[in-house]
């Protein structure tokens, strides 16, 4: 290990020094260990997660207890794929026996840290009911992220609104604004599947609404809304864009 290396150079025997003659060739011993000294320095900036896992240990989280709203340390359970956070011990044993001043010892401590995202839907959709024809609009749904990196948001089977038929109602859907007065741009439903909302790093809130146009008579390539009910099951997908190779393969966010 890098660490013995540091300690083979640095605390040379007796009997080699003193066998050793003039002073070039003790010069070239003293700057033989200096430069594989600095080498080795320089390798142990490299990434901790280079050095070699020993053991794992135990890990505890400053929880609060719900009944109780006290906080204590509260033992992750070691070895457990569902646990918050796991910790082994890394690198080489370290130690020396020797008459030296001075020892010099390289400690590295990394973490690893996932990305974790919170999410909520006010809603799944909406249920509308129409009386007479128009332009109508529903409140929207609210959706809030919270994450520790940027998420990306996606959508896929929307369209325009369908009967048993496969007659449509026009339908479009717009997200960002609080009130429909401060919307100006509607999505035609067919449209959405090729939109991408990168929500960045941090917390944020957006708003979904959805317009239908029921039609008193034929235009734009749309019928005249016939009185049936009318369909659009679709799915809106929400990624992480930092998953770490230490989690399982299945996407879950366990412990691999």
């Amino acid at each position: 290990m890098a660490v013995n290396k540091v300690r083979d150079f640095t605390c040379l025997n007796n009997d080699l020094l003193a066998k050793e003659k003039g002073g070039e060739k003790m010069r070239r011993v003293l700057l033989l260990g200096l430069v594989s000294i600095l080498l080795i320095s320089m390798s142990s900036l490299a990434w901790a997660n280079d050095l070699t896992l020993q053991e794992e240990v135990n890990v505890w989280r400053w929880t609060e207890n719900e009944d109780t709203e006290l906080w204590s340390w509260v033992l992750e359970p070691i070895g457990g794929t569902g646990a918050n956070a796991r910790a082994w011990q890394q690198g080489a044993i370290l130690g020396g026996y020797c008459n030296k001043e001075t020892w010099e010892l390289d400690v590295a401590t990394h973490t690893s840290v996932a990305q974790w995202i919170r999410w909520q839907l006010s809603a799944q959709g909406w249920r509308i009911y129409v009386r007479k024809p128009g332009k109508y609009t529903g409140d929207c749904i609210v959706g809030s992220i919270k994450s520790n990196a940027d998420v990306n948001v996606t959508f896929s089977g929307f369209g325009d609104l369908v009967n048993d038929r496969g007659e449509k109602i026009e339908t479009f859907y717009s997200f960002g604004e609080e009130i429909p007065e401060m919307i100006t741009n509607w999505y035609p439903a067919r449209t959405l599947d090729q939109q991408t909302l990168a929500v960045p790093y941090c917390e944020h809130n957006a708003h979904l609404w959805v317009m239908i146009n029921v039609r008193e008579d034929a235009s734009d390539n749309y019928p005249k809304t016939r009185a049936c009910e009318y369909q659009d099951d679709a799915q809106i997908k929400i990624s992480v864009t930092v998953y770490k190779p230490w989690l399982d393969d299945d996407g879950y966010g366990l412990f691999e």
